[in-house]
């Protein structure tokens, strides 16, 4: 799995911040039993609150089936955010989740969905807290 962090254009980002930031991504991996794959996942880290047209704190974006850009507001829970989006990029990865976001695992789903009940996002809200826990006590 190869891991970069950037600044939402491509900018640099604090060493340190780059540094946990790919330690995280690599524990969240590990732990949601992705971090043997031969994954891309492209970090931005945003000097904001919220990221996206939608004001969301975080995004996964579908590339292709081994490379995702995850953009994180840093002024926000981001480690729990980040927890969150690489939920999504495991779902993917594993074809839970097609990337037009219209089949989860075996069901399919037509029509729009209200963004918390889709279960995808059950799933990634569900593990985002746990993920972080247990992070938080392995740093510690």
């Amino acid at each position: 799995m190869l891991v970069s962090v950037t600044g939402p254009k491509g900018g640099n980002v604090d060493v340190g911040l780059q540094a946990m930031t790919v330690l995280a991504v690599k524990y969240y991996a590990k732990q949601l039993g992705i971090s043997r794959l031969r994954n891309n996942i492209l970090v931005r880290i945003h000097h904001r609150i919220d990221v996206g047209e939608w004001g969301t704190e975080g995004l996964c974006e579908y590339i292709d089936n081994r490379s995702y850009i995850l953009d994180i507001a840093l002024y926000s829970n981001w480690l729990l955010n980040l927890a969150h989006e690489m939920v999504h990029v495991k779902q993917f990865s594993r074809n839970e989740l097609d990337p037009m976001m219209t089949k989860w695992k075996s069901n399919k789903y037509v029509g729009d969905l209200d963004y918390w009940r889709q279960p995808w996002e059950k799933e990634a809200r569900r593990l985002q807290t746990k993920l972080l826990a247990e992070y938080s006590n392995e740093i510690a």
